[in-house]
């Protein structure tokens, strides 16, 4: 996830709406805040297991919509298979009632004719099926990536606290350097800020953490930047990744 592109320990091209400096005095023993960290860190990764469940009961419903849009498919096919045999076998008929009535000649040139419409209409159906099953993988795709989107989001705003977890997560991902900047939108900077205790438990050095607004985020957007670059794993951003790896998936498939 990282982004080298050798940058210093400073960011470029950001300036910080506001900055508050952490304060290292702490009123509970090593003990406790070891058992804090460990309970930090199980509740992150609940909630992290949480957000992978939810991506999968997308991807399992849409794989048996998939199935479905198959098996219907499938079905019309056998429905215009009984179709063609009748249609061929009463073409017959006709064809011979016709050669004894009107000219046997002039009856098979038709019932040739009749034959030709229905091999194409055969070979149409072969490609409007194959058709119909690449568009609806990618169509269902689609739907279950932004379903999955709205379900995870939404989730965020019911219970706001599950957030925490996300910047946990990207301090965790990036906990190199000696200064770490994240970047919050400014409706979850104060959320953020009033953890930053908790927060700092993360990091295995004497860094400086520091946290900021930014307004052009998203709500429950955020990213950190360090001297080794930028770790980015909101929801917008993970669920992005993989939609990319499913549509290469599809296409190699293909």
């Amino acid at each position: 996830m990282y982004n080298h592109n050798n940058k210093t320990g400073r960011v470029i091209g950001i300036k910080p709406i506001c900055h508050e400096t952490y304060v290292s005095e702490s009123n509970t023993s090593p003990e406790q805040s070891s058992k804090l960290a460990s309970s930090l860190i199980q509740e992150a990764n609940e909630k992290k297991d949480y957000a992978n469940q939810i991506l999968r009961d997308a991807k399992e419903k849409s794989d048996r919509l998939l199935k479905e849009t198959e098996e219907k498919i499938k079905s019309l096919q056998n429905d215009w298979e009984t179709e063609k045999d009748e249609l061929i076998e009463s073409t017959k008929k006709w064809a011979f009632k016709e050669g004894f009535e009107t000219g046997e000649q002039e009856a098979f040139r038709q019932y040739e004719e009749l034959i030709q419409k229905a091999q194409e209409t055969i070979n149409q159906a072969n490609l409007d099926y194959r058709s119909k099953i690449e568009n609806s993988e990618e169509a269902i795709l689609h739907l279950s990536m932004k379903a999955a989107s709205k379900i995870l989001n939404q989730t965020l705003v019911d219970n706001p606290e599950s957030y925490l977890p996300i910047v946990r997560a990207v301090i965790e991902e990036g906990n190199n350097g000696d200064q770490l900047q994240v970047y919050v939108h400014p409706d979850q900077y104060e959320q953020i800020l009033e953890q930053k205790s908790e927060l700092q438990l993360i990091l295995d050095h004497q860094a400086e953490l520091s946290i900021y607004p930014k307004t052009n985020l998203k709500p429950f957007q955020c990213y950190l930047e360090s001297s080794y670059g930028r770790v980015d794993v909101s929801i917008d951003s993970q669920l992005e990744e993989l939609r990319v790896k499913l549509f290469r998936l599809l296409e190699e498939g293909k």
